[in-house]
């Protein structure tokens, strides 16, 4: 099995782009779900919608880098590529929309507690 090892490493990057860019459409479609409380049907949509657009972007990645030829380490790019953005991306926004929420009430109990506020929304 003789082949060239010329151009591995470019489609191991574009697969590590392509990993990155999965993990920011997951944190994309989490965010938007916790922001709309999201129920049953809600989730459902964005889990299928992940998994379309996590499949488009693969696909898309697997054909711009290496002609569409599936071999182990385009995968293992795109799941380096997943892990790294993951564990750069999450925790931080994790603690930062953590932060962000506890602003958010804090202030809306002080708006709460004015009597116009009360008298309006009565």
């Amino acid at each position: 099995m003789l082949f060239s090892t010329v151009g591995q490493g470019w489609v191991f990057l574009w697969m590590v782009a392509a990993g990155a860019l999965i993990a920011c459409w997951y944190a994309l479609l989490a965010a938007l779900r916790r922001l709309l409380a999201a129920g049953f049907w809600l989730s459902l949509a964005a889990d299928v919608a992940f998994g379309v657009g996590a499949a488009a972007i693969f696909c898309a990645a697997l054909v711009a880098a290496d002609y569409g030829r599936v071999r182990l380490f385009s995968i293992a790019g795109a799941l380096v590529g997943f892990a790294l953005c993951a564990a750069g991306l999450f925790s931080p926004a994790r603690r930062l929309a953590g932060a962000l929420a506890g602003r958010f009430r804090h202030i809306f109990v002080k708006i709460r507690a004015f009597r116009w506020i009360k008298v309006i929304f009565k």
